[in-house]
């Protein structure tokens, strides 16, 4: 594959045809071969690999994603593989960070991704190697594995999200990917997490300098916010049930929308779907006069509630979970939050 490939293809061939109609009908004793270069007015990233055969192409290719895979098994298509590429060194932490929170993992610190990171020597390139699993619900094996290639200030990311059996097969298959990547950097920038934006203040209504407004329900306990998520509140009932809530921002569609529903569904025990599967947890719904996907999926204890919205190519994404028995309690406070917000 070879993101940018119709567009370099097509330049060098009006090149080529320029130069031959200039050979066929120049005249006179002096032939002068003029040759005229159309420069591309592609500037971004341009990716080229070679795919295992186990492997295919996912379709729904957009936001940050350069290329977007799944390996192909007996019982369909599984996992996802992507080529993210971004104009700045960015910080392998920030990253992982943000495949780990919606994994259930605390935040992790410098110190803590030494433990879980290495480097690896593939054909002459060094990768970061980083592995991620999943604490968000007991028996899960979901994983992820980052890999990410830097160059000059320029940094490439791999994820690769699925069982972690499944990645551990395509382990070879993975490098073997990645061997054949040939990269060049573009002018477009691309970042790789949410700009910083101020924690929301203590009062019920919270206010950005950037991004949305909303209104808290009062009871809803405000706690850290990090690099990764914008806001964060905590939910508690007299019997010691919680809900998580928070507000996170990521450029592109990260994924897209079944990767990221599958990815809460195995966060509450729920077994993930395919993209027909996807009607039974997502409706339509208006934020701010804009076109949203309302989620909401209950599992045997643990429920979750949550709004996807992009805008101007950003995803924002509002979730709640916790105890399916609160959560129908909050449902009502969820839906106002909702209508609460306001993009200025």
């Amino acid at each position: 594959m070879f993101l940018g490939f119709k567009i370099s293809q097509f330049i060098l061939f009006q090149t080529v045809i320029v130069s031959c109609c200039l050979l066929l009908f120049s005249c006179g004793e002096k032939k002068e071969i003029q040759t005229y270069e159309i420069p591309s007015e592609y500037d971004g990233p341009v990716v080229t690999w070679e795919l295992p055969d186990e492997w295919g192409e996912n379709p729904d290719l957009s936001g940050p994603m350069a290329g977007s895979f799944h390996v192909k098994t007996e019982l369909g298509p599984m996992g996802r593989i992507g080529v993210m590429p971004f104009r700045e060194s960015v910080s392998s932490t920030d990253v992982a960070n943000m495949f780990g929170m919606e994994l259930g993992q605390s935040t992790i610190s410098d110190d803590e991704l030494k433990e879980i990171s290495e480097i690896k020597l593939i054909e002459g390139r060094e990768f970061e190697w980083i592995w991620l699993s999943d604490k968000s619900h007991e028996g899960s094996t979901r994983a992820v594995l980052l890999a990410l290639f830097r160059d000059k200030g320029e940094t490439w990311l791999f994820p690769f999200i699925a069982d972690h059996d499944l990645i551990k097969s395509q382990t070879r298959n993975f490098e073997s990917f990645l061997a054949s990547t040939t990269l060049r950097a573009g002018a477009i920038e691309i970042r790789a997490k949410a700009p910083a934006l101020p924690p929301p203040p203590p009062a019920h209504h919270a206010h950005h300098n950037q991004g949305p407004t909303w209104d808290i329900p009062s009871h809803w306990v405000k706690s850290e916010a990090s690099s990764v998520r914008l806001a964060s509140y905590e939910v508690t009932d007299v019997n010691g049930s919680t809900l998580d809530f928070s507000v996170t921002s990521f450029p592109g569609d990260v994924g897209g929308i079944l990767a990221n529903v599958n990815r809460w569904l195995g966060q509450i025990g729920i077994d993930s779907v395919e993209q027909d599967g996807l009607k039974k947890y997502i409706s339509p719904i208006i934020l701010d006069e804009k076109d949203a996907q309302l989620v909401i999926a209950e599992g045997a204890t643990d429920s979750l509630y949550a709004a996807i919205l992009v805008v101007e190519g950003r995803s924002w994404f509002f979730k709640i979970t916790g105890d399916r028995t609160l959560a129908k309690v909050e449902k009502s406070n969820f839906l106002s939050f909702l209508d609460s917000v306001c993009f200025h």
